[in-house]
């Protein structure tokens, strides 16, 4: 422009000057200065050439190096020319249109986003000016050719406003579904149409709009699927909002369901792009609405040339979603991996990529999560539900390409590849279902376990039908069904107590089918190590997953886990105590399935050997080929057995089991036992006796007497061997080690009761402690209360009746009839201990007296001659102080008689040696203190045991020790033997040979006492001296107490046979328990010297009865009133026997007493005045 300004006639001359009439191209494609049609205005808004918006759709064209070219697809590779022009009614509504759709392109946001919602509302919606489009217009618009506003809208796609981009999506979305629902529409009319057609001679051209209906879509493609892979394909995705990516993949669906399938195919790596960022979306509808378009891109187009390139890929962005927090999305997430497998998806992809993935679904917390997942795993590997299945999806694509082939179902697929490749590898994850904690999925889990195995078994019977043997003579065949029939209907009854051993329970109505039994038994190699190794994962779930599995395959294989024992029994040990409850009682259940199909010749030796401490069965063991369970290989341990074989049989390198492995093995040793004698397996003579020698070799008592676990699960196996065995473990060899095993398991719970009784010792009351009755009555309810104490009481009774109709079998009727006789007037256990009385007095009481009354002992048919290899008495030990409580409290009165000589032989040693441990000399004396205060066996004990009882027994403990130990055994000592004079148990003769023994000084005649002096070497003490030194006892105020009471009942048992001297020792010592610190003591005293004044009577010398009166009347004046009347009493009874003496002691100190009235009570009993 010049510097010289234009007046203003210039500028309106220039305004008004007529112009060449110029084509301009609009940035939609659209023609510009289209005259003469309605509602088409002359300006029209231009973006600058610099503007994105205005190269946005021709650069996406020019760029996508992917999009093909189509034969029905414009020519032109920018903007379309004016010539590109619907006719018609198209271009028409078109019109109407132009203004809002060059708004599109406008670069104020504003006017865009209020153009792109005022397309929608005028496409759908309509208005006063233009009505709703119609499908045949909107197809004119998107779909044909040149497809006006198609350009725009994929422009739009990419638009920085959130709005336009939806309203874009949003028009395809619906205007496509208008386009497909008219297509159906017209596909029903169909056949009505051609009967219109040929009754007038057409040609039926309706048929032709159903086809231009699918194949308008295939026009969508090569614009619309570019953007969509360019927005929301690579990484970083470029579309921000979540809404729009929903619309992204719901387009993606409809293209893949409407869509030609030869276009799509062309276009399948642009959609699995986009359908893989859908699956790792973050929002879980785009999830869902993904995977939905994977089952239609499945179903639609062929695997090998669409999907089988980016099948991992999907596999992997699939994978993750299985385990999203929506069950919804999780389900969703099955059925297109249902889908992606069932099309053909390669072997190593299935085993690399889905079993990983499907593993934790098993226990999905959604019941249809885990149902969705069985029935795909059991579709994959060959199982076909006729019953049910979803109706198929209207064929809408009849107007294909005939070249391209129609691609297969997934039944097609299915059947076009053996689907027994899938089994190895799937079958574990559909096995888990079986034990599923919902009803109705494991039903229908085992339901197809079974359908799987029935498909796998017609597979197998094919595939080996043509190799055959040709068939035998009709004849022959026959006699040989009719045999085999025989066979099959007694192993059936057999079989159905198997199962009913097992107790299976829901699911299983019965046995499992054939075909499911043969496909896990012919795979059970491959199966079982990868369950055994996952007993031992680190997470609960995995062990629980591995567990149920393990239990399903078990069931299936039934006895042909015999083969796999050697790993199979370790993993179960150790496995048994996980701390999963739902482990454990799975594990447990593979025991009991176990135990009931496998044979005890397989199973038992392993499990002996490994319970077995003895290294010759060890050796023995390892020369017959027979692995024990210790010594198993395994991963984590396989250097240390490998070091164990190397050292020889010499070494103790991982010889020893543990508590908990003990324990372990025990529990799964009595589950087996237990389903084998409810399945009623044979279990040979030869392997009873092992198992029961076994169970009573000494390092297993051992550890249950100190365990309270391995004393239970002990109680377990011995009793479930009992209840297997029968009549059979009456047998001499079986009958003694089962008895010791009770034995030692009640022993042990009587120890416990007295260990109890022993934390809150009961004090000296009214002479005794507390009461005997009271104290053996207390115990006996504590035994009662036990349960293991109550089972192995039970268990000595079978065990009896085993070994009655043992002898009655060996012997003939008299001897049933005797030992029925005996058995009604004995208990079970107390006849066990009279059969095997011989080997209780060999083996626990061993020594010279043992010896003798052994051979004397009475053999029986049961056990009188039965001896148990390598095992010995250590008297002081555990077990051997728990076998002998038990076999001495369970005893009957005339076997425990018999016994007592050789028991007196054996405790004597024990309890009288200081060096033994004091634990050990406290439970002996309890151990005669409680058999003594029990109604029955207390006599026949003392008349059994004799003055040895107390001269070899309870003499001994009574000897002084420094220590509060030594007191603590003089007291149980003491106690005991005041129970023996407190119930009158002992002969007078031999309490008297007690307290003044043959050649002591004592015993000795009066003229021979006086002339008796220190000199004098060897003179054997009594009882007395040991009595003495306990009166005088500084730890414990009982055992004063109860040495009074002693004192008082030997006074009254022996006391009028007593020497002088005898006397003169003890009244000064109970003098002196007169000034005791407590008065319970001093009372108890007080009746000890009442018993001294009777047993003396009136021979007795007035000087040393007035010592005697003398010194307790001070006591009458005492101020515990107590203390006053036991003074008062001793005095009385003086007063009977010596009234001069007594008189005259009180007289002089009645005026100076308080208590004159005691005074006055004396002087009235011994007949003189006040």
């Amino acid at each position: 422009m010049s510097g010289a300004k234009k007046s203003v006639d210039e500028i309106w001359k220039e305004l008004n000057a007529p112009k060449k009439p110029t084509q301009r191209a609009g940035v939609a494609g659209l023609a510009v200065g289209l005259g003469g049609l309605p509602g088409i205005t002359s300006i029209v808004r231009t973006l600058p050439s610099a503007s994105s918006m205005s190269s946005t759709a021709p650069a996406a064209a020019a760029s996508s190096s992917s999009k093909p070219e189509t034969d029905n697809a414009a020519s032109v590779s920018g903007p379309h020319l004016a010539a590109a022009v619907p006719s018609g009614d198209a271009a028409a509504y078109l019109a109407t249109l132009q203004r809002t759709i060059n708004c599109l392109a406008d670069p104020d946001r504003g006017l865009r986003r209020s153009a792109a919602s005022t397309l929608q509302d005028k496409l759908f919606k309509g208005d006063a000016a233009t009505p709703a489009a119609t499908p045949s217009q909107l197809r004119a618009l998107l779909a044909e050719p040149p497809a006006p506003l198609l350009r725009p809208l994929v422009a739009m796609m990419g638009d920085s406003v959130e709005r336009c981009r939806a309203v874009a999506l949003t028009v395809l979305l619906d205007g496509g579904k208008a386009i497909v629902d008219a297509a159906v529409k017209d596909k029903v009319a169909e056949p009505a149409a051609v009967d219109s057609a040929a009754a007038a001679g057409g040609s039926g051209g309706s048929g032709g709009a159903v086809a231009g209906g699918v194949e308008a879509l295939a026009a969508l493609l090569p614009d619309v699927v570019p953007e969509m892979a360019r927005r929301f394909g690579a990484l970083p995705v470029q579309e921000p909002a979540e809404e729009v990516r929903l619309q992204i993949i719901q387009l993606a669906a409809l293209l893949l369901e409407a869509a030609p399938a030869a276009a799509l195919t062309r276009f399948a790596p642009d959609l699995e792009a986009v359908l893989c960022r859908g699956l790792e979306d973050g929002f879980p509808d785009i999830k869902k609405a993904a995977c939905s378009c994977i089952e239609s891109a499945c179903r639609r187009l062929p695997f090998s040339e669409a999907l089988e390139p980016a099948a991992e890929r999907l596999l992997v962005s699939l994978a993750p979603n299985l385990q999203h927090q929506h069950s919804r999305v999780r389900l969703a997430a099955i059925q297109a991996l249902d889908a992606l497998v069932g099309a053909g998806t390669p072997m190593s992809l299935v085993e690399g990529s889905v079993v990983p993935a499907l593993r934790p679904v098993g226990h999905d917390r959604a019941q249809q999560v885990r149902e969705a997942a069985f029935a795909a795993l059991a579709r994959w590997m060959g199982y076909n539900d006729h019953s049910g299945g979803g109706a198929a999806a209207p064929a809408i694509d009849a107007g294909s390409s005939a070249s391209a082939a129609p691609p297969a179902t997934p039944q097609q697929a299915q059947a076009q590849r053996d689907a027994r490749a899938y089994v190895p590898s799937l079958l574990p994850l559909l096995l888990i279902g079986v034990s599923d904690p919902q009803p109705g999925t494991a039903e229908l889990a085992l339901r197809l376990v079974e359908g799987v195995g029935s498909a796998w078994a017609a597979a197998e019977d094919a595939a080996t039908a043509a190799a055959a043997a040709t068939a035998a003579g009709t004849d022959a065949a026959t006699a040989a069904a009719e045999d085999v029939g025989a066979e099959l209907r007694a192993a059936a009854d057999e079989l159905a107590l198997r199962v009913a051993a097992c107790s299976l329970g829901a699911p299983y109505g019965g046995r499992p089918g054939d075909g499911a039994r043969r496909m896990v038994r012919a795979l059970l190699a491959e199966q079982l190590p990868p369950l055994v190794k996952g007993l031992s994962e680190w997470t609960a779930g995995l062990r629980v997953a591995a567990a149920r599995g393990l239990h399903t395959t078990l069931v299936l294989a039934e006895d042909g886990a015999a083969a796999h024992l050697k790993h199979l029994l370790p993993a179960l040990c150790s496995a048994i105590a996980d701390e999963e409850v739902d482990v454990a009682s799975h594990v447990m259940a593979c025991v009991h399935v176990v135990g009931a199909h496998v044979s005890a010749e397989d199973w038992l030796p392993r499990m002996l050997d490994t319970l077995s401490a003895s290294t010759a069965a060890a050796a023995a063991a390892a020369a017959s080929g027979i692995t024990p369970i210790a010594d198993a290989p395994t991963s984590a341990s396989s250097g240390t057995a490998t070091a164990a074989a190397a050292a020889g049989p010499g070494s103790s390198t991982g010889g020893s089991m543990s508590i908990s492995q003990r324990t372990q093995t025990l529990v799964v040793l009595s589950g087996l036992l237990h389903a084998a004698g409810r399945a009623r397996r044979r279990l040979p003579p030869t392997l009873l006796a092992r198992l029961a020698a076994t169970l009573a070799e000494e390092p297993m008592l051992a550890a249950a007497a100190e365990h309270g676990a391995v004393r239970q699960q002990l109680l377990a196996a011995t009793v479930n061997t009992l209840s297997w065995a029968g009549v059979a473990a009456g047998a001499a060899d079986v009958a003694l080690p089962l008895h010791v095993v009770l034995l030692q398991l009640y022993g042990s719970e009587l120890g416990a009761a007295a260990a109890a009784a022993r934390a809150a010792p009961v004090p000296f009351v009214g002479g005794q402690r507390g009461s005997g009755a009271a104290a053996a009555a207390a115990a006996a309810a504590a035994v009662a209360a036990s349960p293991a104490a109550v089972a192995a009481v039970g268990a000595m009774g079978t065990l009896a009746a085993a070994c009655r109709s043992d002898a009655g079998s060996a012997g003939g009727g008299t001897d049933v009839d005797a030992a029925s006789a005996r058995a009604a007037s004995t208990s079970g256990a107390a006849e066990l201990v009279d059969l095997h009385k011989g080997w209780i007095l060999s083996a626990l009481l061993d020594g010279p007296a043992a010896t003798a009354a052994a051979a004397n002992a009475d053999g029986s048919a049961c056990g009188g001659s039965a001896q148990l290899p390598g095992w010995r008495a250590r008297p002081g030990d555990a077990t051997w102080m728990c076998v002998l409580r038990a076999a001495l409290h369970t005893a009957s009165p005339a076997a425990l008689s018999g016994l007592a000589p050789a028991l007196v032989t054996a405790l004597g040693p024990l309890v009288g040696d200081k060096d033994r441990p004091a634990s050990l000399r406290l439970s002996l004396l309890e151990l005669v203190d409680g058999l003594l205060e029990d109604p029955e066996r207390g006599p026949a004990m003392s008349s059994g045991a004799g003055q040895a009882l107390i001269t070899d027994v309870l003499m001994p403990p009574l000897v002084w020790h420094a220590g509060k130990t030594a007191a603590a055994v003089r007291y149980a000592a003491v106690t005991a033997l005041a129970t023996l004079l407190g119930r009158r148990l002992p002969d007078p003769r031999h309490v008297l040979l007690a307290l003044e023994p043959p050649g002591s000084v004592a015993a000795l005649p009066a003229a021979a006492q006086a002339g008796a002096g220190a000199g004098a070497v060897a003179v054997p003490q009594g009882l007395l001296p040991l009595l003495t030194a306990s009166l005088d006892e500084d730890w414990y105020t009982d055992l004063r107490l109860a040495a009074c009471y002693v004192a008082e009942q030997l006074l009254e048992v022996a006391g009028p046979s007593l020497s002088d001297a005898s006397r003169r020792a003890l009244y000064p010592e109970l003098h002196k328990r007169l000034d005791d610190a407590h008065n319970s003591v001093r009372v108890a005293a007080c009746g000890a010297l009442r018993a001294f004044v009777r047993a003396a009577g009136a021979s007795y010398c007035d000087t040393n009865s007035g010592y005697l009166v003398a010194g307790v009347i001070i006591h009458m004046d005492d101020s515990d009133p107590a203390v006053q009347e036991a003074a008062c009493a001793v005095l009385l009874e003086a007063a009977a026997v010596k009234p001069g003496v007594t008189g005259a002691e009180v007289r002089k100190v009645r005026d100076r007493f308080r208590a004159k009235h005691y005074c006055d009570r004396v002087l009235a009993a011994c007949g003189g005045d006040k």
